[in-house]
């Protein structure tokens, strides 16, 4: 029966989104996504766990294991999805590509599913490739848009390079013979360790990978809520939380500088943005920095515990941001994303400023919200890793703290700017009926925000979700008082911070609209790293001419001049063969044939015939006697 639930849970998504494609109807899509959301919750209800195994090839079995982890996020999973689909009859409503688009958001969801599921590494490489064609296939459903092909393609090839390193790394573990994550044993040697540490850098989006994220925008904003909440990106902190026990300690700790490192640069960047989804996508590249974190110094309940926060706030932030742009595109808006024509919009839209500020505020860290909980877990786990490893190793902890100043800032700059103050559009914007599609994911997921969904105690660092899981949440000991004092210090310090500069009468708030770039741009381009993905990808495509022209000039050259060289010679052989060898002997058969041709001629027949030669042969033979 358990095998069933979760055969239907997996298959429902795309069947649905295949049914809708085929019938042009919404009603398949939606009930297929409602379906498996039911029966994931059914199975969290029922406790069901399943371990099954099919032995496809000799020596090789794909694995499946379904645990409590696996059924809180694909009941994760599907939740979000769900609210994507509804939240997508009103912002798709009239694009011709509609049902196209819910079979992709099927397929998705199907494919995530499916790597929550996978033990093996063959199948679950399988549905982390299949993960990676579904978001190209949605990060690029406008194609026909000038830049959305190029943005698919830099989100799918920047994901690819991490691949090869994941699928080598599983390779060396499957030679050494660790075929699934449920037979593997503490520790993994480092290269193996290192190279899947790579592939999950790639899907989560850190540094150097990270600048295919902020590409992926391109896409539909509903797909940008799951692909940021729910699915591409959570597959690579969901790989390492679950291969954490057994990767090299100095694998871990890459993981947690890495991690670090690539949280601050994502806050700093969306400091700097004017593009409401590109301080969303920086955002979500930072919090998956702290997820990443998280891992590395050894508290994974912690970061698992910030990914389900973060799928609520950030899928609700993105749903918020999809609902100001669809309707400034409405109102006739045409850079609807750009926060220099926002302003004012509380009064206008506002039960999304309602859903956002409270999805704001958890992402901020403010207390009585899930960022708070799940944010301090991370820096609690982060600064007791840096007692045990010397005081360099507080640099982690360290960074994280200024990163969560950051985080304030960047939040409150993006409320200010959006919701407050006066429009900034010369085009005059009317009061908006905000539909129910809209509304109802929202509200769900800005509920989902709040500290009392996770535990009765708003201060506390742990969820009982990771106590019904069996995960140990990291010991606070004494840092567990500071570091909540140093977090709300900090926050409160950011979103003053924001105040002071970006509040509805600052000076900067009411020039945004001609703000310019200026010295900033390295940081609104965040670092310019699509320069350097092109900068690459025009060296290689340089290296790649370069060796074509050698290939045709030297091998491909010297190859035709030992061809040519080669049938020459053997002309000249059968030449010399043809003349020289076989010229004597056939000469000499020749010769022999026309004198036995000529001799056969002269010879009689008759008795008279052969006396006159023989006299004939007489005289010859006296006249040489007698003369020579």
């Amino acid at each position: 029966m358990s095998e069933w639930i979760i055969i239907l849970t997996l298959i429902f998504p795309l069947a649905g989104g295949l049914l809708s494609y085929a019938s042009s109807r919404f009603q398949f899509a939606i009930t297929g996504v409602l379906v498996g959301f039911i029966g994931s919750i059914v199975s969290i209800g029922i406790g069901v766990s399943l371990q099954w195994n099919f032995h496809w090839l000799q020596g090789y079995t794909l694995a499946v294991n379904v645990d409590f982890i696996s059924l809180l996020l694909i009941a994760l999973v599907n939740g979000v999805s769900l609210m994507v689909h509804i939240f997508s009859l009103s912002y798709m409503k009239g694009d011709r590509g509609i049902y196209r688009y819910f079979l992709k958001l099927g397929f998705f969801t199907t494919s995530m599913l499916g790597l929550l599921i996978s033990d093996s590494f063959i199948l679950l490489f399988v549905f982390w490739e299949l993960v990676g064609v579904a978001s190209y296939l949605l990060i690029g459903f406008w194609y026909q848009k000038k830049g959305v092909p190029h943005a698919a393609r830099t989100a799918f090839m920047v994901n690819r390079v991490a691949d090869v390193a994941l699928f080598i790394g599983l390779v060396l573990l499957i030679v050494n013979g660790v075929t699934a994550i449920s037979e593997s044993q503490a520790p993994w040697a480092f290269l193996p360790s290192l190279l899947i540490v790579i592939g999950a850098f790639g899907k989560s989006a850190q540094l150097p990978f990270s600048g295919w994220l902020v590409k992926a925008m391109a896409g539909p904003t509903p797909v940008s809520a799951l692909i940021h909440a729910a699915t591409m990106v959570a597959a690579g902190v969901y790989l390492l939380i679950r291969v954490s026990p057994f990767l090299h300690e100095e694998a871990l700790t890459i993981v947690a500088i890495v991690g670090v490192v690539t949280a601050f640069y994502a806050g700093a960047c969306a400091v700097f943005q004017t593009d409401i989804k590109r301080v969303l996508a920086y955002s979500t590249i930072s919090q998956l920095g702290y997820m990443i974190v998280g891992v590395g110094v050894g508290g994974s309940d912690a970061a698992l515990f910030h990914l389900i926060t973060h799928a609520f706030f950030k899928a609700g932030l993105f749903l918020g941001a999809g609902s100001i742009i669809h309707y400034l595109h409405k109102e006739g808006i045409e850079d609807a994303q750009d926060m220099k024509t926002m302003g004012g919009l509380k009064s206008l839209l506002p039960w999304t400023f309602r859903s956002f500020l409270i999805c704001s505020l958890a992402l901020a860290g403010v207390p009585f919200f899930s960022g708070f909980m799940s944010k301090d877990g991370i820096l609690i786990a982060a600064w007791v890793w840096a007692e045990s490893h010397g005081s360099l190793a507080y640099l982690v902890p360290d960074i994280a703290f200024v990163t969560a100043f950051i985080t304030a800032l960047y939040v409150g700059r993006m409320v200010l700017l959006v919701f407050l103050g006066s429009p900034r559009t010369d085009v005059p914007l009317k009061n908006n009926t905000e539909s129910v599609y809209m509304k109802l994911p929202l509200l769900v997921l800005a509920a989902g925000c709040f500290w009392f969904c996770y535990s009765w105690n708003p201060l506390a660092h742990e969820t009982w979700l990771l106590d019904m899981a069996g995960l140990t949440s990291t010991e606070a000991n004494h840092s567990f008082l500071l570091v909540m004092i140093l977090s709300i210090v900090l926050m409160v310090a950011g979103l003053a911070l924001a105040y002071g500069f970006f509040g509805p009468k600052s000076v900067y708030s009411q020039q945004f609209a001609k703000h310019e770039i200026g010295k900033t741009r390295i940081w609104v381009e965040g670092l310019f790293l699509n320069r350097i993905y092109a900068f690459i990808g025009d060296i290689s495509h340089r290296l790649g001419m370069y060796a074509s022209w050698l290939d045709r000039a030297l091998v491909d050259g010297f190859l035709h001049f030992l061809a040519v060289s080669t049938v020459v010679f053997s002309k000249v052989v059968a030449l010399v063969d043809r003349f020289v060898v076989d010229g004597p002997v056939n000469f000499i058969g020749y010769g022999s044939v026309f004198m036995g041709k000529r001799l056969a001629g002269i010879s009689g027949k008759d008795a008279q015939s052969q006396l006159s030669w023989l006299f004939f042969g007489i005289i010859l033979i006296l006249v040489w006697i007698l003369f020579f």
